[in-house]
């Protein structure tokens, strides 16, 4: 008996067999896709939370073509080298009127987009800063504020409570500011809320905000900035960052997070210099695209 020859069998052999193989390709790119923490962990990002990651900025607080150079997905875009989709930014510069109402409106719409990442630097800040009679009242709505972030399964990253306070008078109304007490308190609940949930990362945003307030040096992944540069990071109201201070805090996120999620180094670009030229390159060719007169 004659070797079955492929180009010799029926056409609708040949037609199964070639769906049969494409079938198993990609099968195989999905079990591969699937396999591998760095796909799920990039695959679709989400950003929510307060005037730190929508961007803002003093002299656009409506927003602007400057408060765009703030916005901090912007600088976790850049970082991020590998493809992935744009990071999607829900976060709200008027987060702190209503921060209840704000942040349960966030969640829902990060939920139904399904992230495999969830950046939520600053959602915790205004359920302790803000309106508040005593420590009790804050302390409770602080809970309230980690309650909304429990059907959170995929890896999320928080920031602690930074001591804001050199931004009163600037930025924040005496009486939206917590007391030291309430600052700590609202602290070791997050740490301790955190600590029984793997998926979450804590940035140590106090420090940050710490630091730059003195001046200090800040050692971040593999680079030292010295002594001297970075009250850059800060805006002159003491509370938001500005473009040098959003490429440090996302790429403090990014670092954060690789601690638990292990994904290798050079998927990210950790230098904070090379963000902020990334991100204003970017802008600049958006600027120009849309200055085209039509049909060029």
């Amino acid at each position: 008996m004659r070797e079955c020859n492929f180009r010799e069998a029926p056409a609708m052999t040949r037609r199964t067999v070639i769906l049969l193989l494409a079938l198993q390709t990609l099968i195989g790119f999905s079990v591969r896709a699937e396999d591998s923490s760095t796909n799920r962990l990039w695959r679709k990002v989400v950003m929510i939370g307060a005037s730190a990651s929508a961007g803002f900025t003093a002299s656009e607080p409506l927003g602007g073509t400057n408060t765009v150079h703030h916005r901090l997905s912007r600088y976790v875009d850049a970082a991020i080298v590998i493809p992935h989709e744009p990071v999607l930014n829900l976060a709200n510069s008027l987060f702190f009127l209503q921060p209840e109402s704000s942040g349960k409106a966030q969640m829902a719409r990060a939920l139904k987009e399904q992230p495999s990442l969830l950046l939520a630097v600053d959602f915790p800040f205004w359920f302790c800063y803000g309106k508040g009679t005593n420590d009790t009242e804050r302390f409770l709505r602080f809970e309230h504020g980690l309650k909304l972030l429990e059907p959170v399964t995929c890896p999320i990253v928080l920031g602690d409570i930074p001591d804001a306070s050199a931004a009163v008078n600037k930025m924040l109304h005496p009486s939206q500011i917590p007391t030291a007490k309430a600052m700590a308190a609202a602290n070791v609940r997050l740490k301790a809320w955190a600590a029984t949930r793997p998926n979450v990362t804590l940035v140590p945003l106090s420090r940050l905000i710490q630091v730059a307030s003195r001046n200090e040096s800040y050692a971040l992944h593999h680079t030292q900035l010295p002594a001297g540069s970075t009250r850059s990071l800060l805006q002159n109201d003491e509370l938001h960052p500005t473009p040098a201070g959003a490429a440090v805090i996302a790429l403090a996120m990014l670092d954060g997070l690789q601690q638990q999620q292990k994904f290798p180094d050079r998927e990210v670009n950790w230098n904070p210099s090379a963000l902020i030229e990334s991100v204003r390159n970017s802008l600049r060719a958006g600027q120009a695209a849309s200055s085209k007169p039509a049909g060029h």
